[in-house]
Parts: C-alpha cells; sequence; structure tokens
C-alpha cells in the first residue's frame, strides 16, 4: 500500500544532508529502525523512480522524519531534494519494512547518512532508558560532513566517537576503517555489531570485526 503526504518542512543539516518532516497518515505506524520506499510522482525528471529512506523520528511523533544525504551528480530523487522539493510538495511512501535487526547493545558503526536508521534507534532506546552499553561511531571526511554531532554526545557521552578520514579536528578521532583502528576503540569483539553506509564502507567493517574475532552472525549489515 502507497500513502500520498505533503512536505512539511525542509531543512539543511548540512550542505548536502536534509531532513524533511512529513504529514503522517491516519493509523500509520512504524518501528524505530524501519525504512520505507519513497518516491516524488510530481517531478518528471524522477517520476518513475524510487528510494529508500530509514526513519529518523519516532512512531510517538506526529509527523514523520526522514534526514537523507543528497547527491546532486547522481541526478536522481536525492538531487531533486536538495535543489527542487518545496514545501507543501507531494511525496508518496510506502507501507514501513524492517531494516536493521537488534541482537541486544552493542557497536553501531556507521558511514556517513549510513547512521540514518540508527538515529531512530538510539532515540527509542533513549527514551526507554536503554542506551546503557551502546556506542556509535560515526565516520565522516571532514568535519564540515558531520551532523548531529551535539545530539549523539548528548545521548552517548563518552560512548560517541566520532570520527574524521580526511582531517584531523580537535574532539574527533582519525582514521579509517581498518582492523588496527576498531581494535585500538573496541575492547569486545564478543558483542553485536551494527553497520551501515556505503556498500564499500559496510564490507571494510565487516571484514575487520570478522578478522577481529566477531561473529558474523553478530554482525548486522546495512547498504
Amino acid at each position: 500500500m502507497e500513502f500520498s503526504v505533503k512536505l512539511l518542512k525542509k531543512e539543511q543539516l548540512t550542505h548536502d544532508v536534509v531532513r524533511m518532516t512529513l504529514e503522517r497518515p491516519k493509523d500509520y505506524f512504524f518501528s524505530a529502525g524501519q525504512g520505507i520506499d519513497f518516491k516524488l510522482p510530481d517531478i518528471p525528471a524522477v517520476k518513475e523512480k524510487v528510494s529508500p529512506f530509514t526513519f529518523t523520528g519516532l512512531n510517538s511523533e506526529e509527523h514523520l522524519q526522514l534526514t537523507t544525504k543528497c547527491y546532486v551528480s547522481h541526478h536522481g530523487i536525492t538531487e531533486q531534494i536538495l535543489n527542487t522539493l518545496k514545501v507543501g510538495d507531494r511525496i508518496v511512501i510506502s507501507e514501513p519494512f524492517d531494516t536493521v535487526a537488534l541482537k541486544g547493545p552493542g557497536v553501531f558503526i556507521a558511514g556517513g547518512t549510513g547512521v540514518t536508521p540508527f538515529i531512530a534507534i538510539l532515540r527509542q532506546l533513549k527514551t526507554e532508558g536503554k542506551l546503557a552499553g551502546n556506542s556509535l561511531f560515526f565516520f565522516n571526511k571532514t568535519k564540515a560532513d558531520t551532523f548531529m554531532d551535539d545530539e549523539f554526545r548528548s545521548m552517548l557521552g563518552s560512548n560517541f566517537h566520532p570520527v574524521l578520514s580526511n582531517e584531523s579536528v580537535p574532539g574527533y578521532l582519525n582514521g579509517m576503517v581498518s582492523a588496527d583502528f576498531l581494535k585500538a576503540h573496541i575492547s569486545n569483539f564478543k558483542q553485536p555489531f551494527y553497520t551501515c553506509g556505503p556498500e564499500g564502507f559496510v564490507k571494510a567493517v565487516k571484514n575487520a570485526l570478522v578478522q577481529l574475532g566477531a561473529s558474523e552472525s553478530m554482525i548486522d549489515v546495512q547498504f
């Protein structure tokens, strides 16, 4: 089933990350970590295209929230979100579907907007008083690419680890995903791991974790 909703608010979090607030259809329910298919049927350039996005708001909120990185060079839906989509425009969304499969407290490892499914999950865990034992490694190229750092720090304290690969900035780790990097910052590899981001990033995370002794059955992978 599909639902037609209006864009209520559009916020630019960084040069290429946009947060959208959408109308919520009547009796529309979802769980933290679930995603949807997203269409822009009234924009000719992409009216036949579909993109999957993950809710970053919570089921308890009045409206729906999505956060996405916009790739102008791809000439697709995210380019239109950044440059064309405006408040009041129509969006078509699907019923929610499952993405991340939680196996208990663990380590979340995200590359760029691969953090989006983890946003709602961490927010939900906070409301339930269940954040203890969870940590987040959030990889970006530069500080200009980061977003929501203040909220992550507020939720996780010293268990939030922002990482920059292309520059050194006080308060941020510097490096790229590798077995050496993860070994230097994680002491327990017998716990659940959740990773999401570009395909190459996620594969590198999984390979490094397995090399360090993590069980493949305890690694949830999302592209």
